[in-house]
Order: C-alpha cells, then sequence, then structure tokens
C-alpha cells in the first residue's frame, strides 16, 4: 500500500512537471509602437502628409531587409508629393523601379503614374536600430519608395548569389502581370527593383 501511494503522488509530480508549457511570447504587433498607432508612426517619422493606404488587404510588414539582425518595417502609404519633406524627416525618397530602366533620380520620376492605382502607393521602409528596433525614436535609416507596381505586397526571400543565405525582399504580387522583387543592396547602398518569383 505504502508503494502504491508513494507511486501516485511521485506520478501526479511528474505530470505537473510536465503540463504544458506556456505559450511563447509573440513579438509586439506590428501596430504597436510604445503604445501609439502605426498611422502615429508614419506622421512622426515621414510627416503629415502620409497616410496608411485603405485599399490594400496588407499595409504593415516586418522583416530584416537590411541583414543586420534587427527587424525593419514596411509599411503601404499614400502621399501626394514625398519629395519636399525628405529634408526635414531625414528620409531618402529611391525610386527602383524607373532605376532598373535606367531613370534613376526620383525627382524626375516622382510624377509618373501617380494616377496608377498599381503604381500610386509608396513603400515607407524603416531600418531599425538597437533593442526597439523599428520603433526606435531614431532608427537607422528610412525610405520612400516610389513607382513600384504592386497589387499587393508581401515578405518573400530570395537567393542572390549561391555561397550565401537567401534575402528577405519586399515581394511585390501584380496579380494580372507578374510579381517582383523590391530589395537593399548593402554593397551599394540602394534599392533594387528585380522582376521574377521569391520563395516564402
Amino acid at each position: 500500500m505504502f508503494f502504491l501511494g508513494r507511486t501516485l503522488f511521485l506520478l501526479a509530480c511528474l505530470a505537473m512537471t510536465q503540463s504544458t508549457p506556456p505559450a511563447a511570447q509573440s513579438p509586439a504587433p506590428p501596430d504597436a509602437f510604445k503604445g501609439a498607432s502605426v498611422a502615429d508612426l508614419v506622421k512622426q517619422q515621414f510627416g503629415p502628409t502620409f497616410t496608411i493606404a485603405t485599399t490594400l488587404p496588407k499595409t504593415v510588414l516586418t522583416a530584416d531587409l537590411d541583414g543586420d539582425g534587427v527587424e525593419d518595417l514596411i509599411v503601404v502609404a499614400d502621399s501626394k508629393d514625398p519629395l519636399p519633406d525628405s529634408y526635414d524627416f531625414k528620409y531618402e525618397v529611391a525610386d527602383p523601379y524607373n532605376a532598373f530602366f535606367g531613370m534613376s533620380d526620383p525627382r524626375m520620376t516622382a510624377g509618373f503614374n501617380r494616377n496608377d492605382p498599381r503604381r500610386n502607393h509608396d513603400l515607407l521602409v524603416i531600418f531599425g536600430a538597437g533593442p526597439d528596433a523599428w520603433r526606435s525614436a531614431t532608427p537607422k535609416s528610412k525610405f520612400v519608395l516610389i513607382n513600384v507596381p504592386f497589387d499587393t505586397v508581401e515578405v518573400g526571400r530570395m537567393l542572390v548569389k549561391k555561397n550565401k543565405p537567401p534575402i528577405f525582399v519586399i515581394r511585390a504580387v501584380e496579380a494580372e502581370i507578374m510579381d517582383s522583387n523590391v530589395f537593399w543592396d548593402p554593397k551599394k547602398k540602394n534599392w533594387k527593383w528585380q522582376p521574377g518569383d521569391t520563395f516564402q
């Protein structure tokens, strides 16, 4: 009887220690910016002329786009003219799509396709810094990518070199035409657009 009681006691203790572990803490959702919304973050980091796009199913994404191990933020936003506030809010305007075709000056291409629903959204990118990553009050750098054609955007991965791991890219999906990739080139310190598939 003593042996049976002791065995039951040990089994009960074992069952308690093997209970389901608590769920892993998920990272703060993209709409959390130290208690403020991503809309507030956009206003703070890029200025009042930008608003988050409302016509797309996915407008906020996160990934380590520059490969430094710190999470970065991508926001699909609208602005009538992204250039004037770039000085005050210290962001760089880039046009990787037209640069692919030889027209890399966004001052020349900013007015292109503003009435085309596939190309009139901007991609706001914040390279995160420190433990707060993209939520940092002083991010590593900020960009506004203009004229990239897409119906929806996703995060994908792409092999750039055979002997290096795949990098995270912004996958621009045009439902009736093609997919393309927008990615950061750390050597040339610029954004590139490239047609083609990615894998997730």
